[in-house]
């Protein structure tokens, strides 16, 4: 599957969680499969990132990256997994 036929198919929250994601994933690939690769390695960035202000800072960060990142991987792994 194409990702531009997947990012089609996106929930209106889907696509709000892609485009707060875009920083993180542009450009995105023409596979689906390349995007959840891509996802993937974003939400390692993020969680890594998270825990390096948590140690440097004695807190815990906003996680909103994280969250959008974590739904938008889960709703582009269901239109592949049923599509």
């Amino acid at each position: 599957m194409h990702s531009d036929e997947l990012i089609k198919s996106l929930s209106k929250s889907g696509t709000e969680d892609l485009s707060s994601s875009l920083q993180w994933i542009n450009p995105i690939p023409d596979d689906a499969f390349a995007l959840i690769e891509k996802i993937d390695m974003a939400l390692n960035i993020v969680k890594f990132s998270h825990s390096r202000q948590a140690e440097e800072m004695g807190k815990k960060s906003s996680s909103n990256h994280l969250d959008s990142l974590i739904r938008l991987r889960a709703e582009i792994k269901s239109l592949i997994d049923n599509g």
